[in-house]
């Protein structure tokens, strides 16, 4: 190790960052000095300006100056607009420097640079005299520049600093040298290090140590890698196997129907996280029991025992439909298929496949008892207009002929609402309906939805109430399609009230928006039928001594549907025995369609 030459680049550097400390300390001392003289020269030049300029003379400036003992001032004049010299006085060794002054010296107060004696340039501050009596006059104090002579000055200063940063010098050798031990030792056994070349073998500094190490490292590393190969193919056998099961399970996880699978002895390996929610019988139970112990619903057990020692042939793709114990109100599949390779010359189990048939159920269901109720709802008003028309047919009296027309229309009104019903469900569920918004005088169209539903509630002993203010703003709203959504909500208002009972049909103005409310004082609609009133073919309990009142499921559907076309919102609140309130909210309409058509 050459420790000599580490020394002497460490002497080298200490002296230049000496040089290089010093320097920048001469620089900041010229910066400092420099701004000093700014300040004081700018302001001598300011408190000479402010004096009358009469009393500017040679006489009166050396009895003011007290500078003339200060190294760096050079002189202070006073001249007249001419150059001409009305007073001065001039520090010793100084002439002061002839010439006019800058153009704009009578703006303000300025600042310039002039040659002096060598070395040492001179900075003048000059500006016009306040008092303008006896004309224009200027003041001009100089101060020299400060030189590298007022180093002399901080030569102490320096000095110090610059033993104090030598003297670091033989600490830091001190201590590279005591760090260094540790390599001097190893080098000294870098001769027994095998299956170097001879070249490496003699270690003279750093650098050869480090070559020399760097080649016992290659060939161990060659040696490393050679021994690590075939375990990296084994490593990536093992990584390939375990993405193929992490990417099997997510994806057999992600599937929407809950899986089962069973071993050949028609036990459970293998259960998906969608079991749980469906059998309500958790992953833990499914896998440490047996079959007997955790499934309670009679189909999937016979299906699943069908499926031991190797019976899973004999329910290929059979499917079991059942309601579970666990979970009421679910209605489940269970599909069996078994688990072969080898074209069935392998057999692995069984695959279980349960899937959420609810909706499936309830809409078949519905579907049925709409398909009644609608054969109903037409057979009923055949039947009354079949039996009128043979009423028709057999009297004369004019009271019976009448009464049996009049029968007769609100049947057939009763079969046209009907089919009106289903012919805009059709429309929406394929989407050819869509609304013509038009601004529309909204109290208008209430009294005419009010005026069409005062027949019905008469014949019902009921009264409907009209509620809206004198001054009611304009919506943008298809107005053949908005008034089968109220008639619909006031229908279903009559018809579910009481003897005696009242509806209102109201409005009202609500920060941006109008609401228009149907309210009724009937029988009310429990919470439980509340969230499910505007489903299709939905229709609530009727509770109580009454008779049922009929519909078809379609009114309120349809109500809430074409409110949803104008963007609209509607809201149930309703207590049972107490009667219901369905409230429409709808945006006015912008100020954009002022100039538009009112309808």
């Amino acid at each position: 190790m050459k420790l000599n030459r580490i020394g002497l680049i460490l002497i080298v550097s200490a002296l230049a960052v000496i040089a290089i400390v010093v320097g920048l300390l001469v620089q900041r001392q010229q910066a400092t000095h420099a701004a000093q003289t700014d300040v004081k020269g700018l302001g001598l030049a300011r408190a000479l300006a402010a004096l009358p300029a009469a009393t500017l003379t040679p006489g009166v400036l050396q009895a003011l100056f007290p500078y003339h003992d200060d190294s760096d001032f050079a002189y202070a004049s006073v001249t007249d607009a001419a150059g001409r010299t009305i007073g001065e006085v001039v520090a010793p060794g100084t002439i002061v420097p002839a010439g006019p002054l800058p153009a704009g010296a009578t703006s303000g107060f300025g600042k310039r640079t002039l040659a002096g004696t060598p070395g040492r340039n001179i900075v003048e501050f000059h500006g016009p005299v306040a008092d303008r009596a006896n004309g224009v006059a200027f003041v001009r104090v100089g101060f020299r520049q400060g030189g590298y002579a007022m180093l002399g000055r901080d030569v102490s200063f320096f000095a110090s600093l610059a033993l104090m940063m030598f003297l670091l010098v033989p600490v830091i050798y001190l201590v590279i040298k005591r760090e260094m031990a540790p390599l001097a030792a190893l080098a000294s056994q870098v001769p027994g290090l095998g299956d170097l070349p001879a070249a490496r073998r003699d270690a003279h500094d750093i650098r050869d140590l480090a070559d020399t190490l760097d080649a016992y490292l290659r060939t161990a590393t060659a040696r490393i890698a050679e021994l690590e190969k075939n375990a990296l193919n084994t490593v990536a056998d093992n990584r390939l196997l375990q993405y193929g099961s992490k990417k099997l399970n997510a994806a057999l996880q992600s599937m929407p129907d809950g899986l089962l699978m069973l071993d050949p002895g028609g036990e459970v390996s293998f259960a998906t996280s969608k079991i749980e929610p469906l059998l309500g019988v958790g992953l833990e139970e499914l896998l440490a029991q047996p079959v007997d112990n955790w499934c309670r619903d009679a189909a999937l057990a016979h299906l699943l025992l069908r499926c031991r020692n190797g019976g899973s042939d004999m329910v290929r793709g059979r499917t079991v439909e059942f309601c579970p114990v666990n979970v009421p109100g679910k209605h489940l599949t269970a599909t069996a298929q078994p688990l072969t390779a080898g074209q069935g010359a392998m057999a692995f189990g069984t695959l279980i496949v349960v899937r959420d048939v609810t909706r499936e159920h309830l809409a078949r269901q519905a579907g049925n008892d709409f398909v009644a109720h609608v054969s109903h709802e037409l057979k009923s008003p055949l039947n009354v207009i079949t039996m009128y028309a043979e009423t028709l047919a057999d009297t004369e009296e004019p009271e019976l002929r009448v009464e049996s027309l009049n029968v007769i229309q609100d049947e057939v009104e009763r079969m046209n609402a009907l089919v009106g019903n289903l012919l805009n469900v059709s429309k929406l569920e394929t989407g050819s309906m869509s609304p013509e918004r038009n601004r529309v005088r909204l109290d208008d169209l209430l009294r005419d939805a009010h005026d069409h539903a005062l027949p019905r509630a008469e014949g019902r002993d009921l009264r409907v109430q009209l509620d809206i203010p004198r001054e009611l703003a304009a919506v943008a709203v298809d107005k053949d399609l908005f008034r089968i959504a109220l008639n619909n909500l006031l229908t279903n208002a009559i018809k579910y009230n009481r003897p005696g009972g009242s509806v209102t049909l109201a409005a009202r103005e609500e920060h941006n928006e109008v609401v228009i409310s149907v309210r009724d004082t009937g029988i009310g609609i429990a919470p439980s039928d509340q969230l499910r009133v505007f489903e299709k073919f939905y229709r609530a309990s009727e509770r109580g001594a009454q008779a049922p009142r009929g519909g078809h499921g379609l009114g309120l559907y349809l109500a809430a549907q074409i409110i949803e076309l104008h963007h609209g919102r509607i809201v149930l609140d309703s207590v049972p025995g107490q009667g219901s309130t369905f409230s429409i909210h709808l945006k006015m309409a912008p100020a954009a369609l002022e100039g538009t058509t009112v309808l």
